[in-house]
């Protein structure tokens, strides 16, 4: 995923969160398209600005954008 970089800082943008919403859709999750605003907007929340003085990386946003949307779905669609 080629995640925003701005000035050194990774964070996850509108476009990146469309992109791993298409990325669920075509790996078998097309139920799951489009995400709900509410996960959306804690995706956006959490990885859509640095944690200062921290510093995400690719990695991080990655597992853990994965670990709330399949936190998200497994305890609202079950």
């Amino acid at each position: 995923m080629d995640w925003g970089i701005e000035s050194d800082m990774v964070i996850m943008t509108k476009k990146d969160l469309k992109k791993t919403e298409e990325y669920y859709y075509w790996t078998g999750y097309k139920h799951w398209y489009p995400f709900p605003e509410e996960l959306k907007t804690k995706l956006l929340n959490v990885y859509g600005k640095e944690p200062f003085p921290h510093n995400w990386t690719e990695q991080d946003i990655y597992e853990g954008s994965r670990k709330i949307i399949m936190d998200y779905f497994r305890n609202n669609f079950n």
